[in-house]
């Protein structure tokens, strides 16, 4: 198992966690498409690799707001600078753009968000051999796509080698879902996110960075991605302290490789 953390397009925090002992950065797929090649190779002079980037779209791509010729203005440049740093997935949770809105069913909206993919993002993902990685997110942040099971249905229908899934734990454990899914899913499965999802309430944090002292077991997620044979997983939480979060989190996974 590989080990990276959500970092944006911060090049002084890459440089921190390839210190702290992780295999790789995830960007950030809307900052990525924004930069100019200065700064992409600036990225890459940290000597630590990109694997992933998450927040895929920030345009809506379904109902009256959609702009197609935005829309494919922007996933041209953003597979071209991904490209460029030798990204291997792009992570599809975008909670605004594929929320369905008012009025529209969830067949209906499920279906828009299957043609954009089919249609709108396939055709690059196979021209530049990057898998898109469908997130599925908690009730409260996305009412189209909540749970591994829809993610791996959204998965199917589209029917690309270039259309997997992610999990995330934070995600999973407001939902309930059991680890064991991830096992059920492994065909599916090509990504994951971790932290500690049930941090103390008074924090008024939803997830923090792992430590030695968390109740919540991170071994069992850990393991079971492993079983579905997953290679990569990313630490995306909030900040309290950067350089304290890494170094106690890999303290944790250190353990879990």
């Amino acid at each position: 198992m590989k080990f990276g953390v959500c970092v944006g397009t911060d090049i002084e925090k890459m440089k921190l966690i390839k210190a702290a002992g992780y295999d790789y950065a995830e960007g950030h797929c809307q900052e990525i498409a924004k930069k100019d090649k200065a700064h992409l190779d600036a990225m890459k002079a940290t000597g630590l690799p990109v694997v992933a980037a998450n927040c895929f779209i920030g345009m809506r791509i379904m109902g009256e707001e959609k702009d197609e010729t935005a829309i494919n203005a922007y996933l041209a440049q953003l597979f071209e600078n991904a490209s460029y740093l030798s990204l291997k997935y792009l992570v599809f949770g975008s909670s605004g753009a594929r929320h369905i809105p008012d009025g529209m069913s969830l067949e209906e909206g499920r279906g828009h968000i299957i043609d954009f993919l089919k249609n709108s993002v396939v055709p690059l993902a196979e021209k530049y051999n990057i898998t898109i990685a469908v997130e599925p997110l908690r009730p409260e942040e996305c009412n189209a796509v909540n749970t591994v099971a829809d993610g791996v249905e959204i998965a199917k229908t589209v029917n690309s080698p270039f259309v997997k899934v992610l999990a995330d734990v934070a995600h999973m454990y407001v939902q309930n879902e059991p680890v064991e899914c991830l096992i059920e899913y492994k065909d599916w499965l090509v990504h994951a996110h971790t932290s500690n999802p049930a941090p103390d309430p008074s924090s008024g944090r939803k997830r923090i960075y792992p430590t030695e002292n968390d109740e919540f077991r991170q071994a069992d997620f850990i393991e079971a991605l492993k079983a579905a044979g997953v290679e990569y997983c990313s630490i995306e939480a909030e900040v309290i302290d950067f350089e304290n979060d890494i170094k106690n989190a890999m303290a944790v996974l250190e353990k879990m490789r």
